[in-house]
């Protein structure tokens, strides 16, 4: 059913007024409401009536929606100075500050550089041995429910891996009981921010409400898990570090070594920035991939096939992993279908056209990856769950820009091929070790905070038999 008319969900009149519609909704809240009511179906239907591109009034804010590869690409990369991050994003400061995620011209480009020597081929070779270590802990805490015939939380069980990967091979830390606390803190803070994006009327932080009492105790929770790390580095001496290690130390190292006259405080948003865009994304990716699989029995079976040639006995080397090509084309159709950031918005700092369409200076520009990745005109069954349409040998090439689930441009995702990575290992290890079966009767639903989280997944794992 078209948006125009569905006047019972609120979507109000269309105005045919200029070349591009526009959806106005209700008088002051605009379309606010019927997107608080299920974000990822307003977002998909718009796109599907309403083409390449559409003004979305959302409260007081207009919004220009762009669902066309070319028009993002103008946004992500050929006019690219010209589109910064947008207040929506503000709600995100509170715990990412001054960080990689929210800086912009000079400072970020000094902190992508710094950041970008972690991510080398050569560091991420390195890094391939403790991905493998922390994936093989996962499993041997996985042997006794199995044993027991429990069932296992899918998504914490990926936040503790992700977050146990990323500390040991960018800070060199090794998690204890810290996994949990830091993972409901993420919880609270990622929850409060989606509901203050999407609200046309914002409660002030410094109210004691119950709600902002508890992401203020959450981002204490992180604060505490952040300094501690810092301060403890700096007693065991970054030099001490670096003389025990061939590769030169990690990317806290990297980041003291540039910290120069910043405060700690920003090297706390530095490092907070990379915690959250380095493992909530990918666990939630890695979640999506096992529910995927159990709906989906051939595909386990071949990416089984393809964990179980690899050779046997140790585990696999850096360039073994790149043979795992039906596992990546699973897991790049995974982020199609649910992009853990799902959404990127960016506000215009001068006129412009994109495509054509007059953009006037403080536009914010919609760049909705979870909409444009289910377009009809861009997807064939865009709603299916189809890997080898990644297939690089037969699959569709019209790829770039019409998918971008680590964005794109060159402020694309600097950590895409250590997700990649990781994920690689973790899905070739457990298919190897543990048969993932569906607990029956669950509504497994997408729950659209900053990311894609699925809600409700629950697997009980069985160990595979030699």
């Amino acid at each position: 059913m078209s948006l125009v008319v569905d006047r019972c969900e609120g979507f109000g009149d269309l105005d045919r007024g200029s070349a591009v519609p526009a959806l106005k909704g209700l008088p002051l809240l605009g379309l606010a409401p019927a997107l608080r009511r299920d974000p990822l179906r307003f977002f998909t239907r718009v796109a599907a009536d309403h083409g390449d591109a559409v003004w979305l009034h959302l409260g007081p804010d207009r919004v220009l929606m762009v669902n066309d590869p070319a028009m993002i690409r103008h946004v992500l990369q050929d006019n690219r100075p010209n589109y910064v991050k947008s207040r929506f994003y503000d709600m995100m400061r509170p715990v990412l500050g001054e960080g990689i995620f929210l800086a912009e011209g000079d400072d970020w480009l000094g902190q992508r550089k710094t950041a970008l020597r972690s991510f080398q081929g050569c560091q991420l070779r390195r890094m391939t041995a403790a991905m493998q270590d922390a994936v093989d802990d996962m499993l041997q805490r996985w042997q006794l429910p199995a044993a027991r015939g429990e069932a296992l939380d899918v998504v914490p069980e990926m936040m503790r891996l992700t977050l146990d990967i990323l500390m040991r091979t960018l800070f060199s830390v090794r998690l204890d009981g810290d996994h949990e606390e830091v993972f409901q803190a993420m919880t609270v803070v990622l929850r409060d921010a989606e509901r203050r994006v999407w609200s046309p009327f914002q409660m002030p932080r410094w109210l004691p409400t119950a709600r902002n009492r508890s992401v203020a105790k959450a981002l204490a929770v992180l604060d505490r898990f952040v300094y501690t790390m810092i301060a403890e580095r700096r007693r065991a001496g970054a030099e001490e570090r670096r003389d025990s290690e061939d590769a030169g130390g990690d990317l806290l190292d990297l980041l003291l070594a540039a910290q120069g006259q910043d405060t700690d405080r920003k090297l706390r948003d530095q490092i907070l920035s990379m915690v959250l865009a380095g493992h909530e994304t990918t666990a939630n990716a890695l979640a999506w991939c096992w529910y995927l699989l159990s709906l989906h029995p051939e595909s386990l079976r071949r990416v089984t096939a393809e964990a179980e040639a690899l050779p046997a006995g140790r585990p696999p080397a850096f360039a073994e992993l790149a043979g795992l090509t039906y596992t990546r084309c699973v897991f790049d159709e995974a982020l199609r279908l649910y992009p853990p950031l799902w959404t990127f918005s960016r506000t215009a700092l001068a006129e412009d056209e994109i495509a054509g369409l007059p953009v006037a200076a403080g536009t914010n520009v919609m760049l909705n990856v979870f909409a444009v990745h289910r377009r009809p005109e861009l997807w064939d069954n865009p709603e299916g769950f189809d890997p080898a349409r990644f297939d690089p040998e037969t699959g569709d090439p019209r790829r770039r820009f019409a998918y971008f689930p680590f964005s794109d441009g060159p402020r694309s995702c600097l950590g895409e091929r250590f997700a990649v990575l990781e994920s690689l290992i973790a899905i070739s290890s457990v298919v190897r070790r543990f048969d993932l079966h569906l607990l029956p009767g669950q509504d497994v639903r997408p729950e659209p905070m900053i990311t894609l989280r699925p809600q409700g997944l629950k697997m009980r794992p069985f160990a595979r038999t030699a």
